[in-house]
């Protein structure tokens, strides 16, 4: 028997309040992530023996319902779960002839399929939004933690799915590993960018969730080919940061130049202001004293303006706004556009000129 046309939103599943003010990982009453480690959110049920044939995801499937309309079949279906029956809808009633849903099995033998013979650790699984979405994050054995410039660096392979239509069916490769639904949406909004190359960092295949979307989701496999690649040559680059020389002094200028790059022209005479200035002096201490850090080289200007993005930029103590700010914010950006500028020798001598300048003009 079809179930009634007019549910299918999954809010009547909502625990009230307590979920509303959640949203910051929207991990709710019907989902769980799993880890070998805890998460920022300290929700993850940890596992260290996690596989991609024992996880959270099997434990549980879609199920299709048919939905009727004053007694007699529609168009329409709505999305339950194996587990929960009529307790929980995923998302909106589709149309089967417009969207179809990629379930948990599917999803999974996916994964093992696109990483077949190549050694991993399956790090997160879970899902998100009342089980809206679902992902999973790999590391590669050999590019799980590697060293460059005497650092280490990690990455992950992340697999993400939208059963409630919020998602399209995408992978990249990414320093993000999915532990939420922040993160969830990090690397999607990274894999949808069209404005990213091919062959920048990050590599991203997505498919839309039409017929066949599996057997068509294109050439999974290479992407881990290609990964490695990437890692590879950035590991070459932190390498030939890690023997060029710098001096505190010229780190100090390098840095102001960053930081003072989007101050107009006619605008320079003033300098620094104070929050720009305190930026400056802030990675000119990270340089010397950051982690693995010894204030000697560039790839020591590049670890210190990371971990300046990363946990110190938003100010304050909310680690939920440093969180974003370093993921997919401002933090995310001026990680980038740091790495570009270090390893263009035109563009960080102009942004060293321009450091002196502004430093020079600074009041005190």
């Amino acid at each position: 028997m079809g179930n009634r046309y007019d549910i299918g939103n999954g809010e009547r599943t909502n625990t009230g309040e307590k979920e509303r003010k959640n949203m910051a990982d929207r991990i709710y009453q019907y989902d769980k992530q799993q880890g070998r480690e805890q998460a920022w959110h300290g929700k993850t049920e940890i596992v260290t023996d996690l596989t991609l044939d024992q996880n959270w995801l099997r434990t549980w499937d879609l199920v299709p319902v048919p939905m009727e309309k004053r007694g007699k079949p529609s168009k329409w279906t709505i999305l339950e779960c194996s587990d929960l029956g009529e307790a929980l809808e995923i998302g909106q009633p589709y149309n089967p002839g417009t969207f179809q849903p990629v379930n948990n099995a599917a999803f999974l033998d996916m994964v093992k399929a696109s990483i077949g013979g190549t050694g991993h650790r399956l790090v997160s699984v879970g899902s998100l939004r009342n089980r809206g979405r679902v992902f999973a994050s790999i590391e590669l054995i050999g590019m799980e933690k590697f060293k460059a410039a005497g650092r280490e660096f990690g990455a992950f392979l992340n697999f993400g799915n939208g059963h409630d239509k919020s998602s399209v069916l995408w992978v990249n490769t990414s320093n993000i590993c999915t532990v939420c639904d922040n993160t969830f949406t990090c690397n999607l909004v990274n894999v949808e960018n069209k404005a990213v190359k091919v062959d920048d960092d990050n590599l991203r295949i997505t498919q839309r969730h039409t017929k066949n979307v599996v057997l068509r989701l294109p050439a999974v496999a290479d992407l881990i080919d290609r990964a490695i690649g990437v890692q590879a040559e950035f590991k070459l680059e932190m390498d030939k940061l890690a023997e060029m020389a710098i001096d505190a002094s010229g780190a100090t200028q390098l840095f102001a130049g960053f930081v003072g790059r989007n101050i107009p022209v006619a605008n320079r005479k003033n300098g620094l202001s104070t929050r720009s200035f305190n930026t400056v002096t802030k990675l000119g201490d990270l340089f010397l004293n950051g982690k693995g850090n010894r204030g000697e080289t560039l790839a020591d200007t590049f670890q210190a303006t990371t971990d300046y993005y990363s946990h110190y930029s938003s100010g304050g103590d909310n680690v939920y706004r440093q969180i974003i700010s370093s993921d997919y914010g401002a933090g995310n950006v001026a990680k980038q556009a740091f790495w570009g500028m270090v390893r263009d020798p035109d563009l960080r001598q102009k942004t060293r000129e321009l450091g002196l300048e502004l430093l020079t003009n600074t009041k005190d």
